[in-house]
């Protein structure tokens, strides 16, 4: 699993190393940009550089074969990092033009137009990746699909989904709690609380929200607003 560190470790290792054997093999550059913009995104301590190197990485996967799908649904994300949130939409659905039937393709373009205010349009790109393949079952996609419930108060959905996600991980323990407590559940979001912390014992949203890259101030808002209520530490 990419939430396990040390996997996730292992498998930049292996990208770095292809890359090294070949270095105009391009899907490695555009895995190990992956791996590189997902550390940086859920591991406030890490540099900016790491961000620059996944970016510098997600354009050399484009130079090296531009009619690939996957190339622009990477560079799609960085740049939705870094905010750049025009390029990212552009990027997104230029995958989704050279490859309409990747459930891949659909969930990033679903997760940047939640990132960007357009919450309820994402879950049609959503609905669509389960339409593609009703066995799509990664953890970040039901965490996603969680994220625009939320933004949209529908936070009992946010949960159903968040309930599909089978991965320990403190941003789904994270985002589990606020919904709980938007739900008047202080119990549950307690435990949810707790989870998060063991998980992640430095965690604050603060830091968290840092690096959430949400283009309308209200979304963001509406997250953080949630995760308070619950308990979690400012």
């Amino acid at each position: 699993s990419w939430d396990d560190p040390a996997n996730v470790a292992e498998a930049a290792r292996l990208f770095e190393k292809a890359i090294e054997l070949d270095p105009c093999y391009a899907f490695a550059h555009a895995l190990l940009a992956v791996m590189r913009y997902r550390r940086w995104h859920f591991d406030p301590p890490s540099p900016d550089s790491v961000l620059d190197e996944a970016y510098a990485l997600a354009r050399r996967f484009v130079e090296l074969d531009t009619g690939e799908s996957t190339c622009h649904s990477v560079l799609g994300q960085v740049c939705l990092l870094r905010r750049h949130f025009d390029l990212a939409v552009l990027h997104a659905r230029r995958a989704i033009e050279i490859n309409p039937n990747n459930q891949w393709n659909a969930t990033d373009l679903g997760s940047i137009l939640t990132y960007v205010g357009r919450s309820e349009e994402a879950l049609t790109w959503f609905i669509r990746v389960r339409d593609i393949d009703p066995y799509f079952d990664v953890p970040w996609y039901w965490r996603d699909v969680a994220r625009a419930y939320m933004i949209m108060r529908r936070h009992q959905e946010a949960l159903t989904a968040i309930g599909h996600s089978r991965v320990r991980a403190y941003p789904i323990a994270a985002l589990s709690a606020g919904c709980h407590a938007q739900l008047g559940d202080t119990d549950r979001a307690r435990v949810s609380v707790a989870d998060c912390l063991s998980i992640k014992p430095d965690f604050s949203i603060r830091q968290f929200m840092k690096r959430e890259p949400f283009k309308v101030p209200r979304d963001a808002a509406q997250i953080a607003d949630s995760l308070r209520l619950a308990g979690l530490p400012d």
